[in-house]
Parts: C-alpha cells; sequence; structure tokens
C-alpha cells in the first residue's frame, strides 16, 4: 500500500511540474520576445515583421493561459473531490481530457510562437 501511496504521490509531483514548466517556458518566451523587440532596432542586423511579433506574442500568452487553465481545473477536482464517498465534481475521463487536452495545447501554442518567429527572421 506503501509504494501505491509513494507512486501516486510521484506522479502528482511530475505533473506539477510539467505544468509549471509550460508556464515558465510560454512566460520565458514572452520575455524574450519583448526585450528582443527593445533591442533589435539598435543591435540586430535582422528583421522580423510585426504580424510575426503578434503572433507569437499572442501564442505565448495562450500558452501561458492555457497551462493556468489546467491549474485550475486541478485545484476544483481537488477541492470538489471527496475521497471518503468516492464522488468527484467531474467524471475521470472529462478530467483526463482536460489535462492532457490544454496541457498539449498549451505545448502546440508554445512551438508555434518559436515556429512563427524563426521561419519569420529575415538577414538584412
Amino acid at each position: 500500500m506503501d509504494w501505491y501511496r509513494a507512486s501516486i504521490q510521484t506522479t502528482r509531483e511530475l505533473g506539477l511540474y510539467a505544468i509549471k514548466t509550460m508556464v515558465t517556458l510560454n512566460s520565458g518566451a514572452f520575455v524574450v520576445m519583448l526585450t528582443f523587440l527593445g533591442n533589435a532596432a539598435a543591435q540586430t542586423a535582422f528583421f522580423l515583421p510585426l504580424a510575426a511579433i503578434k503572433a507569437s506574442l499572442f501564442c505565448f500568452l495562450v500558452g501561458i493561459v492555457l497551462a493556468l487553465i489546467v491549474i485550475l481545473t486541478a485545484y476544483i477536482v481537488a477541492l470538489t473531490s471527496n475521497p471518503y464517498t468516492g464522488k468527484a465534481a467531474l467524471p475521470d475521463w472529462a478530467t483526463y481530457l482536460g489535462y492532457f487536452g490544454f496541457s498539449f495545447a498549451s505545448v502546440a501554442a508554445f512551438i508555434f510562437g518559436v515556429w512563427t518567429v524563426v521561419s519569420k527572421v529575415q538577414a538584412l
């Protein structure tokens, strides 16, 4: 029984680290893009269209929001679930679909934001 509890705890911690990583990646990319804008005119020999910058910032912001939705969903499920009766606020399939769906969408938003910037950079 102790092994089962330890594996549940390990799985929970890994999930939390993954969500925190997605928030950190997307918010870090957002800050890097803003820093790039501040230094781009004076110090770089590259051109990046404004539309690509806007699209990438929007993707990173969407990635942050999606990761925060996963955190909020986990909090609500933990708050409303009762381990003694076995009742949960949401069915397991909906909970898992929400966790994995929003998590993968957050990763996709990050990848698309990076791809948008990388594909549009032009040397002067």
